[in-house]
């Protein structure tokens, strides 16, 4: 009986060391901004592409991003995908909706300055996943 105790706490304690490691398996820097400076100007200024993907094997909620003195001279296309808190130092990506892995958000802003858009926080949902094709019966 002594020996079972053994085996099962032995257990217990290797399974709680594998887990340790991968109880949050990403986080907002798995978030991968790209700016790019489009030709031309728009409104005056400059115009400025941003896609930020998604490169956790999760999906991410909530997506937070810094974006100080953010304002854009035109209406950021598409409408809604960025949006300002009340304070204008973080915001909202694709207003909280899922950022499922691999996928990726694009807009479109015209601004005196470039923003950062650095990624700031996010929920993690490894339960939510885009659904998978079905596989056919060998």
């Amino acid at each position: 009986m002594e020996a079972k105790l053994v085996v099962i706490l032995a257990a217990c304690i290797l399974l709680s060391l594998s887990n340790k490691g991968h109880a949050q398996p990403c986080s907002p820097s798995d978030l991968l901004v790209n700016h790019t400076t489009m030709p031309g100007k728009v409104g005056g200024r400059p115009h400025y592409l941003v896609t930020v993907e998604n490169r956790c094997v999760c999906t991410q909620l909530g997506v937070k991003l810094a974006c100080a003195g953010f304002s854009s001279t035109v209406t950021v296309e598409p409408a809604g995908v960025v949006t300002p808190n009340m304070d204008n130092t973080l915001c909202t990506l694709y207003g909280g909706q899922p950022m499922h892995a691999n996928e990726t958000v694009l807009f479109a802003y015209a601004s005196r300055t470039k923003i950062s858009f650095r990624p700031v926080s996010s929920f993690l949902d490894c339960s939510i996943a885009p659904a998978l094709a079905p596989q056919a019966a060998p």
